[in-house]
């Protein structure tokens, strides 16, 4: 039996990937580390969000190896927008966080792995591998709650967060790109009460800022 190396596909193809940080030492660093690799290609880099999607939507790369904490739109959304595709493109979350909630969250969304930044390029490589294999590449003190039965749990526990109608106006004005002050000035709130709805809203939604919030309820359809 003829068997590939460790990260070709049948036929030699080489894997192509995507990466997405907005640290350009950190990001050109593991392209570079990476693209040494026989049987990798570095298809292109992103510095923000939503240049990333626009990168996976064009090239659709094998994997996409993502920041989580990106401007315009994080990496929780971006794995949730390439699932919903149905893109072909896997994605890899790389992150300086390690919180339990958040790595659920990304599951969740549909990235195949969860590093931290303090992975190697080699540990990078092989989860990358991995994935294209089938397997889910998450930390040991998260893997009870990978199950289809905790993700069911964890999806009612959010739909039972289901926004106020307050919250889907500040939303709605935070579509139009609206800032806080002006939200508070339409609405007439005080500032602290939109930013206190804002929190509630990403909270909900399960992102950490405005892009992200506002992507993830075009999406579930939740703009008015």
């Amino acid at each position: 039996m003829v068997t590939s190396p460790p990260g070709a596909r049948p036929g030699g193809q080489v894997v192509t990937v995507v990466i997405a940080d907005d640290h350009p030492v950190y990001r050109e660093g593991l392209a570079h580390a990476l693209a040494a690799k026989p049987d990798i290609q570095v298809l292109g880099q992103a510095g923000d969000g939503l240049e990333a999607l626009d990168l996976v939507r064009d090239l659709e790369p094998d994997i996409a190896l993502v920041d989580l904490r990106l401007p315009s739109l994080d990496g929780i959304a971006i794995a949730e927008a390439v699932t919903s595709q149905a893109s072909p493109t896997l994605v890899v979350i790389v992150s300086a966080y390690e919180d339990t909630d958040t790595m659920y969250r990304a599951f969740d969304a549909g990235a195949k792995a969860y590093l931290t930044k303090l992975a190697s390029p080699q540990t990078v490589y092989d989860a990358a591998m991995a994935v294209l294999g089938g397997e889910i590449i998450f930390p040991e003190s998260v893997r009870p709650g990978l199950t289809d039965s905790a993700r069911a749990l964890r999806r009612r526990a959010v739909s039972s967060g289901t926004l106020t109608a307050r919250e889907r106006e500040v939303l709605t004005l935070i579509a139009q790109g609206r800032s806080a002050p002006e939200i508070a000035e339409h609405l007439f709130l005080g500032v602290t009460t939109v930013r206190t709805h804002l929190q509630h809203i990403y909270d909900k939604l399960g992102v950490s800022e405005r892009a992200s919030a506002v992507a993830v309820a075009a999406r579930r359809g939740l703009l008015e």
